[in-house]
């Protein structure tokens, strides 16, 4: 009878063991991700690491759409993907989905702070929403002011800075920055700290040592008489006041400022291609006659022409008029163009991890 009894046990055990297998096998997921390049077009995410490109991998992984994605970011091992007024986060390495977060008009930029929360930049609502990444509930808001249309948000290790960027007509125009400190010592904060009236539409911008802003400006394409240059704004972060600015002249539509990795050089989309322009603002530069709404940029090896390995900042631009599904890699030590990405739907954002 014991006998019986224990193979009985024997059995259940094997039986338990073999289903709980059965469940791990069905829902692991390859990690066929990672390193690369992570391009968010308006069909879906595309995956590039230097030797292919894979299409809609979120579509393709969780064998659902993701509807709208505008734009990514990375924290830890998680994706954070704007899409369709809600957050979506995928493990990085297997792009399974993990979280959606909802709450949102109009999101357009996001950024991560201190004990595990979001700044989320509601264009749609002007306010900047607090997201507790524990709970995926909006527990604060802070409003941007009134029409404002705040559109990007960079911080650093205390505080954050959102720039108004104003509507698309353009009778609808903005010209403010807010700060919002998010930590004192070790409190948990998001207070509103003041505001800082700079040019017209600020809509980027990078924190390295001082804040530098870039305003678009307004282009008008059928009544230039309403057209406005755009700027650039060198603030101290601390204090909140404005150091220099400059207008650039003749340049409209000015967008996505970014850094070289020396910080010493500054380079922006506008109408007529790409510019390149010193900290300082002193002189701008057209480098390069093509018409693009997305721009990044990441240090990069290269071989060089005698074979030896050199680093290089490389800039990844789209094509937005022409081919809006293709991305040129330029390499500005040796002003060339290196490679060229083909992906499916339009380019909408584009980073690495």
């Amino acid at each position: 009878m014991r006998l019986i009894y224990y193979l009985f046990v024997l059995a259940f055990l094997f039986v338990a063991c073999e289903k709980e297998e059965d469940q791990t096998s069905v829902s692991n997921f390859s990690e066929d991700y990672g390193e690369g390049l992570y391009i968010v077009t308006d069909q879906g995410i595309s995956f590039y690491n230097d030797t292919l490109v894979v299409d809609r991998i979120f579509n393709l992984v969780n064998k659902m759409p993701v509807y709208n994605p505008n734009s990514i970011k990375f924290n830890g091992t998680k994706a954070y993907i704007i899409a369709d007024n809600s957050i979506l986060t995928a493990n990085v390495f297997t792009f399974e989905n993990k979280e959606q977060i909802f709450g949102f008009n109009n999101a357009v930029d996001l950024d991560f702070v201190s004990n595990n929360r979001l700044f989320v930049v509601d264009k749609g609502d002007s306010k900047v929403k607090v997201v507790d990444l524990e709970t995926l509930d909006v527990t604060d808001v802070i409003e941007a002011g009134d029409s404002t249309k705040p559109c990007f948000i960079v911080s650093n290790s205390y505080r954050s800075y959102i720039m108004n960027g104003g509507g698309d007509p353009s009778e609808i125009k903005d010209s403010t920055i807010i700060a919002i400190d998010y930590k004192d010592n070790l409190i948990e904060l998001a207070d509103f700290i003041g505001n800082l009236i700079v040019g017209t539409n600020p809509n980027s911008a990078v924190l390295s040592g001082n804040l530098k802003i870039l305003c678009q400006g307004v282009y008008d394409s059928v009544d230039i008489s309403n057209n406005i240059e755009a700027s650039f704004y060198n603030v101290n972060p601390n204090n909140i006041s404005i150091n220099f600015h400059e207008q650039l002249s003749n340049i409209y539509n000015a967008d996505n400022l970014v850094a070289n990795s020396a910080n010493t050089d500054l380079y922006f989309t506008a109408n007529g291609g790409i510019y390149r322009m010193p900290n300082n603002a002193s002189q701008t530069n057209l480098i390069l006659s093509i018409e693009s709404d997305v721009l990044f940029i990441q240090e990069e090896q290269y071989v060089t022409g005698n074979s030896s390995l050199a680093w290089s900042d490389m800039l990844y631009i789209n094509d937005a008029v022409n081919n809006p599904n293709i991305i040129y890699k330029y390499n500005i030590n040796t002003s060339s163009y290196t490679d060229t990405i083909v992906v499916q739907g339009n380019v909408r954002d584009i980073k690495s991890y």
